[in-house]
């Protein structure tokens, strides 16, 4: 897909843990991202997605850990982070599309969350055809203490969703140095194809033993490495 264009990685500028102040921000970076975007005059810029990592997250992860009697650095559980974008008027309530997950490399359950980003709503709870599939939408995705955020991307010829993972998980052509990522897929088929990618890229040897001895079991999930969350938002 990377040979035919379909799927191109672009490197950001900075990276999440550059200034010592945005470490661990993933929970807060990725919806900020899907804020700046959905607020943005067609895609969020990279230059806004560097502001993001740099200046927007560590004064709000700040705060955040503050309030919950947390030492810097320390990781925040997405639903802490929500709540106080939506106390805050940086993400809406009335704009959250829904939440799901399960098992990341079960076609269904990942269909499930790409539904959500692709369309704007729940098919499922609207009992109807999408009125508008060509809103901006955008998702944090929370998968192996990881955040990445997704957004989606109108354009005359389809969709396009872009990942952006604020880890150094690119290089950087003018100096050779890892920078986050921003990975386009032109197209939905694109998207799938990276989010699997993705999902096996961060599993290590002992999660391909676990994966290999037990199927996925709800009951159990919270022990399963191959468990993901994601929240969708739209315009």
């Amino acid at each position: 897909l990377k040979r035919t264009g379909k799927i191109e990685v672009i490197p950001l500028s900075t990276y999440q843990g550059r200034y010592s102040s945005s470490t661990n921000g993933c929970t807060v970076i990725s919806p900020l991202v899907v804020s700046n975007h959905l607020r943005a005059d067609g895609a969020v810029a990279n230059s806004a997605i560097n502001d993001v990592i740099d200046k927007q997250a560590p004064p709000i992860l700040g705060a955040i850990r503050r309030k919950l009697g947390l030492p810097n650095g320390s990781l925040i559980i997405p639903s802490d982070v929500h709540d106080y974008m939506v106390d805050h008027k940086i993400l809406f309530q009335d704009k959250f599309v829904g939440a799901c997950g399960g098992n990341i490399i079960d076609p269904d359950h990942l269909k499930n969350f790409v539904d959500l980003l692709v369309h704007g709503e729940d098919i499922a709870i609207a009992k109807k055809p999408p009125a508008d599939d060509k809103k901006k939408t955008g998702a944090a995705l929370f998968f192996r203490e990881h955040v990445v955020s997704i957004v989606k991307i109108p354009t005359s010829s389809g969709n396009w969703y872009d990942l952006v993972d604020s880890l150094p998980t690119a290089i950087d052509p003018k100096n050779r140095q890892r920078v986050a990522s921003r990975t386009r897929c032109k197209g939905r088929e694109s998207l799938e194809t990276c989010l699997q990618w993705y999902a096996c890229s961060k599993f290590s040897e002992s999660d391909f033993s676990y994966i290999d001895r037990n199927q996925w079991s709800d009951a159990m999930c919270d022990f399963d490495p191959r468990v993901f969350q994601g929240f969708v938002w739209s315009e």
